[in-house]
């Protein structure tokens, strides 16, 4: 019986068998970086459309590799089917044990394409990171920081925790700012003032509202907290827009000789530039 089973693995494990597998596979891995090149060329030149072309890379990827291990497997190795059985339930056992970790990585990878809690290039903030999703992999997801700093996530910690999601594949995101000022200071005025601040920013989205509101604070003396709630057009431009927008409102306020520059020194900012989750 041993005899006969190593015989049947060594007919399907020929040197040409491994030969044309090792092929097709260096041949697939080649079709798809240039794939991706394209796709990500493609990406930068038609922005409006960035998040949905970037998208399409990581299913395109699962899809192809499915059918190149069905190919290697059923079309070059062929083995009888009582074979790739037993070689299918051994495998499996060994790999289950050696590899748990992985393979629960792996499931939550397949999770996360299917479901589609994010896609690339949606900004998320998991395990304590914030950024740009550049991939999603069947072991990881790779975020990029507005510090420039790559971070790798396990799957299987990005699905056993809380996203947070600021644009859902939309190009546009809410950008929060918020300041704070005397609660002598006119309200009206200031948040007329901070509403054109965004809107005559060169990275405000205007088809969607421009909102200001006012809140009450106390901190040994009595705030007004102002929040203006807009959109950017896409969302690389986070915190370009969020300082400008602070920029301009604090510009404008000492041009309007509403508050000195020493007070604006001194202002106590609330929370800092933050997305809405």
């Amino acid at each position: 019986m041993e005899s006969t089973a190593i015989t049947a693995v060594t007919d399907i494990l020929t040197a040409a068998h491994i030969v044309t597998a090792l092929l097709i596979v260096a041949s697939v891995w080649l079709l798809l970086n240039v794939v991706q090149y394209i796709l990500n060329r493609l990406a930068l030149r038609f922005t409006k459309y960035r998040i949905q072309i970037s998208g399409t890379i990581p299913l395109l990827r699962i899809v192809i590799w499915a059918v190149t291990v069905y190919v290697v497997i059923a079309k070059v190795f062929n083995p009888p089917e009582a074979t790739l059985i037993a070689m299918m339930a051994s495998t499996g056992l060994a790999i289950g044990l050696a590899a748990q970790d992985v393979i629960r990585n792996v499931i939550s990878g397949a999770l996360i394409l299917f479901e589609q809690p994010f896609r690339v290039g949606d900004m998320v903030s998991v395990d304590g990171h914030y950024g740009e999703v550049q991939s999603i992999g069947l072991r990881s997801t790779t975020l990029t920081t507005f510090d420039d700093n790559t971070i790798t996530v396990p799957n299987a910690t990005v699905t056993a925790q809380s996203v947070s999601n600021a644009n859902s594949g939309a190009l546009d995101e809410m950008v929060v700012v918020s300041f704070v000022l005397p609660a002598s200071v006119d309200v009206k005025r200031i948040k007329d003032l901070a509403a054109d601040a965004a809107a005559c920013s060169p990275y405000v989205y205007l088809r969607k509202p421009v909102i200001v509101v006012v809140d009450d604070l106390f901190n040994r003396t009595f705030l007004n907290k102002f929040t203006i709630k807009s959109y950017v057009f896409d969302v690389r431009f986070e915190r370009k827009f969020a300082s400008d927008v602070l920029e301009r409102v604090k510009r404008t306020l000492i041009q309007e000789r509403i508050i000195t520059e020493e007070l604006v020194v001194r202002m106590l900012s609330a929370d800092s530039p933050r997305l809405r989750t």
